[in-house]
């Protein structure tokens, strides 16, 4: 990985990081037909289309050809690829349903990190839909995300295992110790997954 993609790589990290800590503590414990959930879904797009363009920009520096239909593609996928992940994990409830959904979200990871990678790469969306260096990043953030939503939903009891009393310092799941320690372990595992990536980009930017 070069350099000076590190700087770009970290803010597009924060970004997705935000992104995602907002929207699950938008849709936490409201039905999924309410206004609620509905705008935590916006923001979880609108966030991971920022992303998505922040990528492009670090990846392929700031042009006139930026494939912006690509990149509101690929993060609409995503947005349901997250929101399905979810789902799936209150769906099922409990630990089986988090591990479960971490899973899925490996599965589902592939086919759109691929897609990701083609629009990065410039080629077509579609040209390519098992990119098989994709997996082992794919798997990253799907333990990741796992991690997060444990220490989101089961966390509290993990700090009374082992003794650790903190104060909540507010109603929000962004702000329970638990949850925030959650989104620093996803922070820090989104910089990994997305310094794998960039150096499979780089690969690939010369394999073509």
């Amino acid at each position: 990985m070069g350099l000076t993609r590190l700087p770009g790589i970290v803010v597009f990290t924060v970004v997705e990081t935000v992104t995602l800590g907002a929207w699950l503590a938008l849709v936490s414990g409201v039905p999924v037909d309410s206004p609620l959930a509905v705008v935590g879904v916006i923001v979880l797009f609108v966030g991971l289309t920022v992303e998505g363009i922040l990528t492009d920009v670090t990846f392929n520096g700031l042009s006139l050809d930026l494939p912006f239909l690509g990149i509101l593609g690929f993060s609409l996928a995503e947005t349901v690829i997250w929101v399905v992940w979810l789902g799936v994990a209150d769906r099922v409830g409990g630990l089986a349903g988090i591990l479960g959904a971490g899973v899925l979200l490996a599965v589902l990871f592939v086919p759109q990190h691929s897609i990701e990678d083609n629009v990065l790469g410039r080629r077509d969306a579609l040209s390519n839909l098992l990119l098989g260096g994709t997996v082992g990043f794919s798997i990253v953030e799907a333990v990741g995300a796992t991690v997060w939503l444990a220490l989101v939903r089961r966390g509290g009891r993990v700090l009374d295992a082992l003794g650790v009393d903190l104060p909540a310092l507010g109603g929000s799941t962004l702000v329970e110790p638990a949850a925030l320690v959650g989104l620093l372990a996803l922070l820090v595992v989104l910089l990994v997954e997305h310094l794998i990536a960039s150096g499979f980009n780089r690969r690939m930017q010369r394999l073509a």
